[in-house]
Protein backbone atom coordinates (compact mmCIF):
# COMPACT_ATOMS: atom_id res chain seq x y z
CA UNK A 1 0.00 0.00 0.00
CA UNK A 2 1.26 3.46 -1.10
CA UNK A 3 0.72 6.73 1.47
CA UNK A 4 0.05 10.26 0.25
CA UNK A 5 -0.92 13.02 1.92
CA UNK A 6 -2.59 15.83 2.13
CA UNK A 7 -0.79 19.25 1.73
CA UNK A 8 -3.42 21.75 3.49
CA UNK A 9 -3.68 24.34 0.87
CA UNK A 10 -6.97 25.04 2.14
CA UNK A 11 -6.35 27.07 4.97
CA UNK A 12 -2.84 26.45 5.04
CA UNK A 13 -0.47 27.30 7.57
CA UNK A 14 -1.31 30.71 8.71
CA UNK A 15 1.46 30.89 12.27
CA UNK A 16 4.31 30.15 9.77
CA UNK A 17 3.51 33.40 7.45
CA UNK A 18 4.65 31.45 4.54
CA UNK A 19 1.23 31.16 2.57
CA UNK A 20 1.62 28.79 -0.07
CA UNK A 21 5.28 28.39 0.34
CA UNK A 22 4.34 26.29 3.61
CA UNK A 23 2.72 23.63 1.50
CA UNK A 24 5.51 23.08 -0.78
CA UNK A 25 8.00 23.14 2.18
CA UNK A 26 5.67 20.31 3.73
CA UNK A 27 5.87 18.24 0.42
CA UNK A 28 9.70 18.26 0.57
CA UNK A 29 9.56 17.04 4.14
CA UNK A 30 6.84 14.00 3.20
CA UNK A 31 9.69 13.18 0.05
CA UNK A 32 12.17 12.92 2.35
CA UNK A 33 10.69 11.22 5.06
CA UNK A 34 9.08 8.37 2.47
CA UNK A 35 5.81 9.02 1.42
CA UNK A 36 4.89 8.12 -1.97
CA UNK A 37 2.69 11.36 -2.71
CA UNK A 38 1.37 14.73 -2.13
CA UNK A 39 -2.06 15.77 -2.93
CA UNK A 40 -3.84 19.49 -2.94
CA UNK A 41 -7.09 20.06 -2.94
CA UNK A 42 -9.62 22.33 -4.85
CA UNK A 43 -11.93 24.96 -4.24
CA UNK A 44 -11.96 28.34 -5.74
CA UNK A 45 -14.57 30.22 -3.59
CA UNK A 46 -16.34 29.36 -0.52
CA UNK A 47 -19.68 31.50 -0.02
CA UNK A 48 -20.41 32.93 3.03
CA UNK A 49 -23.93 31.76 3.54
CA UNK A 50 -24.30 28.11 2.25
CA UNK A 51 -27.52 25.82 1.97
CA UNK A 52 -25.94 22.98 0.28
CA UNK A 53 -24.81 20.54 2.84
CA UNK A 54 -21.97 19.01 2.52
CA UNK A 55 -22.62 15.59 1.65
CA UNK A 56 -19.50 12.99 2.93
CA UNK A 57 -20.16 13.63 6.62
CA UNK A 58 -23.33 12.65 8.96
CA UNK A 59 -23.35 16.71 9.76
CA UNK A 60 -23.21 17.93 6.54
CA UNK A 61 -21.49 20.87 7.83
CA UNK A 62 -18.18 21.36 5.40
CA UNK A 63 -14.92 21.66 7.92
CA UNK A 64 -13.72 25.14 6.44
CA UNK A 65 -14.54 28.46 6.88
CA UNK A 66 -14.83 30.91 3.91
CA UNK A 67 -12.49 33.20 5.93
CA UNK A 68 -9.36 30.44 5.27
CA UNK A 69 -6.85 31.01 2.29
CA UNK A 70 -7.45 28.38 -0.76
CA UNK A 71 -4.15 27.96 -2.73
CA UNK A 72 -5.33 27.01 -6.00
CA UNK A 73 -4.12 23.51 -6.54
CA UNK A 74 -2.98 23.46 -10.03
CA UNK A 75 -0.55 26.44 -9.46
CA UNK A 76 0.01 24.78 -6.81
CA UNK A 77 1.19 21.55 -8.37
CA UNK A 78 3.19 22.70 -11.03
CA UNK A 79 5.19 24.31 -8.34
CA UNK A 80 5.45 20.91 -6.43
CA UNK A 81 6.65 19.43 -9.73
CA UNK A 82 9.82 21.51 -9.60
CA UNK A 83 10.59 21.14 -6.16
CA UNK A 84 9.90 17.78 -5.99
CA UNK A 85 11.70 14.34 -7.50
CA UNK A 86 9.90 11.19 -6.59
CA UNK A 87 6.40 11.46 -5.47
CA UNK A 88 3.73 11.79 -7.60
CA UNK A 89 1.41 14.81 -7.05
CA UNK A 90 -2.32 14.40 -6.82
CA UNK A 91 -5.37 16.73 -6.40
CA UNK A 92 -8.19 15.16 -4.52
CA UNK A 93 -10.45 15.68 -6.17
CA UNK A 94 -10.40 18.38 -8.61
CA UNK A 95 -14.03 20.08 -9.44
CA UNK A 96 -13.84 18.85 -13.29
CA UNK A 97 -17.04 21.69 -14.07
CA UNK A 98 -15.50 24.53 -12.87
CA UNK A 99 -12.99 24.89 -16.18
CA UNK A 100 -12.84 24.35 -19.32
CA UNK A 101 -11.48 21.32 -19.87
CA UNK A 102 -8.96 22.59 -23.16
CA UNK A 103 -7.39 24.87 -20.48
CA UNK A 104 -7.43 22.27 -17.30
CA UNK A 105 -5.96 19.71 -20.00
CA UNK A 106 -2.91 22.27 -21.07
CA UNK A 107 -2.25 22.67 -17.05
CA UNK A 108 -1.86 19.65 -16.02
CA UNK A 109 0.22 18.78 -19.07
CA UNK A 110 2.49 20.95 -18.57
CA UNK A 111 2.68 20.62 -14.69
CA UNK A 112 3.49 16.90 -15.83
CA UNK A 113 6.32 18.15 -18.17
CA UNK A 114 7.78 19.77 -15.29
CA UNK A 115 7.56 16.71 -12.70
CA UNK A 116 8.38 14.25 -15.20
CA UNK A 117 5.17 12.15 -15.36
CA UNK A 118 4.25 12.27 -11.71
CA UNK A 119 0.85 13.96 -12.26
CA UNK A 120 -2.27 12.03 -10.92
CA UNK A 121 -5.87 13.90 -11.30
CA UNK A 122 -8.30 13.12 -9.12
CA UNK A 123 -11.83 14.19 -10.93
CA UNK A 124 -15.06 14.79 -8.76
CA UNK A 125 -18.16 16.81 -10.18
CA UNK A 126 -18.72 19.22 -7.08
CA UNK A 127 -20.97 19.62 -4.31
CA UNK A 128 -21.86 23.22 -3.63
CA UNK A 129 -24.28 24.58 -5.71
CA UNK A 130 -23.60 28.15 -4.51
CA UNK A 131 -19.50 27.89 -5.50
CA UNK A 132 -21.48 27.33 -9.46
CA UNK A 133 -23.56 30.33 -9.21
CA UNK A 134 -20.66 32.36 -7.58
CA UNK A 135 -18.46 31.06 -11.23
CA UNK A 136 -21.15 32.00 -13.45
CA UNK A 137 -21.79 28.85 -14.48
CA UNK A 138 -24.66 27.78 -16.87
CA UNK A 139 -27.73 26.75 -14.45
CA UNK A 140 -27.50 22.79 -15.55
CA UNK A 141 -23.80 22.71 -14.84
CA UNK A 142 -24.71 21.65 -11.42
CA UNK A 143 -27.66 19.58 -11.78
CA UNK A 144 -26.59 17.51 -14.30
CA UNK A 145 -22.67 17.79 -12.86
CA UNK A 146 -21.58 14.07 -13.66
CA UNK A 147 -22.19 14.48 -17.17
CA UNK A 148 -20.62 17.54 -17.93
CA UNK A 149 -17.78 15.87 -15.60
CA UNK A 150 -17.45 13.08 -18.49
CA UNK A 151 -18.02 15.12 -21.67
CA UNK A 152 -14.71 17.19 -19.87
CA UNK A 153 -12.64 14.12 -19.05
CA UNK A 154 -13.49 12.64 -22.40
CA UNK A 155 -12.28 15.86 -23.92
CA UNK A 156 -9.02 16.44 -21.82
CA UNK A 157 -8.06 13.04 -22.36
CA UNK A 158 -8.43 13.82 -26.44
CA UNK A 159 -6.29 16.72 -25.84
CA UNK A 160 -3.30 14.78 -23.67
CA UNK A 161 -3.55 12.47 -26.74
CA UNK A 162 -4.05 14.29 -29.88
CA UNK A 163 -1.27 13.08 -32.55
CA UNK A 164 -2.37 15.62 -35.12
CA UNK A 165 -5.50 18.38 -34.98
CA UNK A 166 -7.64 17.72 -31.42
CA UNK A 167 -11.60 17.36 -32.09
CA UNK A 168 -14.06 16.59 -29.65
CA UNK A 169 -17.80 16.39 -29.90
CA UNK A 170 -19.46 16.47 -26.68
CA UNK A 171 -22.66 17.56 -25.32
CA UNK A 172 -20.97 20.06 -23.31
CA UNK A 173 -17.61 21.40 -25.28
CA UNK A 174 -17.38 20.93 -28.81
CA UNK A 175 -13.49 21.82 -30.77
CA UNK A 176 -12.57 20.76 -33.86
CA UNK A 177 -8.46 20.80 -35.34
CA UNK A 178 -6.96 22.05 -32.66
CA UNK A 179 -3.28 22.45 -31.58
CA UNK A 180 -3.69 21.05 -27.99
CA UNK A 181 0.30 20.36 -27.10
CA UNK A 182 2.29 19.93 -25.13
CA UNK A 183 1.37 16.22 -24.51
CA UNK A 184 2.16 15.33 -21.40
CA UNK A 185 4.66 12.91 -19.80
CA UNK A 186 3.13 10.06 -18.47
CA UNK A 187 1.73 8.31 -21.47
CA UNK A 188 -1.09 7.97 -22.87
CA UNK A 189 -1.45 10.66 -19.86
CA UNK A 190 -1.77 11.62 -16.39
CA UNK A 191 -3.80 8.55 -14.73
CA UNK A 192 -7.92 9.89 -13.90
CA UNK A 193 -8.75 8.88 -10.51
CA UNK A 194 -12.82 9.15 -10.17
CA UNK A 195 -13.39 10.34 -7.06
CA UNK A 196 -16.97 10.01 -5.20
CA UNK A 197 -18.89 7.54 -3.51
CA UNK A 198 -22.08 5.65 -4.47
CA UNK A 199 -22.77 4.11 -7.77
CA UNK A 200 -22.26 6.68 -10.11
CA UNK A 201 -18.82 7.16 -9.11
CA UNK A 202 -17.99 3.95 -9.97
CA UNK A 203 -19.45 3.44 -13.12
CA UNK A 204 -17.76 6.98 -13.83
CA UNK A 205 -14.65 4.94 -12.54
CA UNK A 206 -15.35 2.22 -15.13
CA UNK A 207 -15.99 4.26 -17.86
CA UNK A 208 -12.44 6.01 -18.33
CA UNK A 209 -11.15 6.38 -14.81
CA UNK A 210 -7.50 4.40 -13.82
CA UNK A 211 -8.68 5.10 -10.70
CA UNK A 212 -11.18 4.86 -7.76
CA UNK A 213 -10.62 7.98 -4.89
CA UNK A 214 -12.87 6.82 -2.06
CA UNK A 215 -14.49 9.49 0.41
CA UNK A 216 -15.97 9.24 3.54
CA UNK A 217 -15.28 5.40 3.31
CA UNK A 218 -14.62 2.62 5.81
CA UNK A 219 -12.99 -0.83 5.09
CA UNK A 220 -16.74 -2.65 5.10
CA UNK A 221 -18.09 -0.35 2.30
CA UNK A 222 -15.03 0.33 0.39
CA UNK A 223 -15.19 -3.69 0.38
CA UNK A 224 -18.58 -3.42 -1.66
CA UNK A 225 -17.53 -1.07 -3.22
CA UNK A 226 -14.45 -2.98 -4.62
CA UNK A 227 -16.89 -5.79 -5.57
CA UNK A 228 -19.20 -3.97 -7.26
CA UNK A 229 -16.35 -2.23 -9.16
CA UNK A 230 -15.22 -5.90 -10.09
CA UNK A 231 -18.69 -6.56 -11.27
CA UNK A 232 -18.86 -3.44 -13.13
CA UNK A 233 -15.17 -3.86 -14.73
CA UNK A 234 -16.51 -7.67 -15.95
CA UNK A 235 -19.71 -5.99 -18.04
CA UNK A 236 -17.51 -3.81 -19.09
CA UNK A 237 -14.63 -6.24 -20.42
CA UNK A 238 -11.96 -3.97 -18.17
CA UNK A 239 -9.51 -5.27 -15.53
CA UNK A 240 -10.49 -4.61 -12.85
CA UNK A 241 -6.85 -5.28 -11.22
CA UNK A 242 -5.89 -2.72 -13.46
CA UNK A 243 -6.93 0.31 -11.44
CA UNK A 244 -5.73 1.85 -8.27
CA UNK A 245 -8.03 1.75 -5.54
CA UNK A 246 -7.75 5.11 -3.00
CA UNK A 247 -9.05 6.54 0.11
CA UNK A 248 -9.05 10.04 1.43
CA UNK A 249 -8.96 9.79 5.39
CA UNK A 250 -7.57 11.82 8.08
CA UNK A 251 -4.66 9.59 10.23
CA UNK A 252 -4.96 11.30 13.43
CA UNK A 253 -2.12 10.41 16.00
CA UNK A 254 -3.83 9.78 19.47
CA UNK A 255 -3.34 7.66 22.62
CA UNK A 256 -6.86 6.62 22.76
CA UNK A 257 -9.07 5.40 20.01
CA UNK A 258 -11.81 7.45 19.31
CA UNK A 259 -13.93 8.87 16.72
CA UNK A 260 -13.90 12.31 14.35
CA UNK A 261 -15.36 13.50 11.56
CA UNK A 262 -13.88 12.83 8.23
CA UNK A 263 -11.64 10.24 9.73
CA UNK A 264 -11.13 7.35 10.47
CA UNK A 265 -8.03 6.26 11.34
CA UNK A 266 -7.23 8.07 14.80
CA UNK A 267 -5.93 6.49 17.45
CA UNK A 268 -1.99 5.07 18.54
CA UNK A 269 0.05 3.55 16.37
CA UNK A 270 -1.61 -0.45 16.36
CA UNK A 271 -4.84 0.81 15.64
CA UNK A 272 -4.04 2.81 13.02
CA UNK A 273 -2.07 -0.71 11.48
CA UNK A 274 -4.96 -2.85 11.92
CA UNK A 275 -7.45 -0.62 10.07
CA UNK A 276 -4.60 -0.45 7.52
CA UNK A 277 -4.45 -3.81 7.24
CA UNK A 278 -8.53 -4.25 7.33
CA UNK A 279 -8.18 -1.57 4.21
CA UNK A 280 -6.00 -3.62 2.17
CA UNK A 281 -7.96 -6.96 2.48
CA UNK A 282 -10.86 -4.02 1.60
CA UNK A 283 -8.94 -3.45 -1.83
CA UNK A 284 -7.22 -0.69 -0.61
CA UNK A 285 -4.23 0.16 -2.78
CA UNK A 286 -2.95 4.32 -2.06
CA UNK A 287 -4.18 6.09 0.89
CA UNK A 288 -4.12 9.42 0.80
CA UNK A 289 -4.40 11.12 4.31
CA UNK A 290 -4.34 13.82 6.16
CA UNK A 291 -2.08 13.51 8.85
CA UNK A 292 -1.98 15.60 12.65
CA UNK A 293 -1.46 14.70 15.62
CA UNK A 294 -4.75 15.27 17.84
CA UNK A 295 -6.19 17.26 15.56
CA UNK A 296 -3.57 20.01 15.51
CA UNK A 297 -3.05 21.08 12.24
CA UNK A 298 -0.39 23.59 13.09
CA UNK A 299 3.00 23.35 10.68
CA UNK A 300 5.16 21.83 13.04
CA UNK A 301 2.78 19.70 14.97
CA UNK A 302 1.67 17.84 11.40
CA UNK A 303 6.07 17.74 10.68
CA UNK A 304 5.81 16.12 14.05
CA UNK A 305 3.32 13.64 13.06
CA UNK A 306 4.58 12.66 9.57
CA UNK A 307 7.90 11.94 11.27
CA UNK A 308 6.13 9.77 13.64
CA UNK A 309 4.18 8.14 10.96
CA UNK A 310 7.28 7.93 8.51
CA UNK A 311 8.67 5.61 11.45
CA UNK A 312 5.98 3.57 12.69
CA UNK A 313 3.39 3.76 10.25
CA UNK A 314 4.78 3.55 7.02
CA UNK A 315 7.02 0.86 6.82
CA UNK A 316 4.00 -1.68 8.19
CA UNK A 317 1.74 0.16 4.92
CA UNK A 318 4.42 -0.51 2.35
CA UNK A 319 4.08 -4.25 3.38
CA UNK A 320 0.52 -4.56 2.85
Amino acid sequence: MKVGILLNNFGGFPETGRGARACIDLARQAERLGFDSVWVTDHVVLPMERRTPYPHNDSGRFPYTWEQEIFEPLTLMAALATATDRVEIGVSVLVIPYRHPLLTAKMIATADQLSGGRIVLGAGVGWLREEFEALGLPADHYERRGAVTMDYLRAMQVAWTAESGASHEGEFVRFEDLGTGPLPARQPHPPVWVGGQGERALRRTVGLGQGYLAISSNPESLNRDTDRLRALCDEASRDFGALEIAHIDGLILAPEVASAEGATLVGPRDFVCGELERYAAAGLTHLVAGVSRGGDHRYESVIDALEEVAAEILPVAHAL
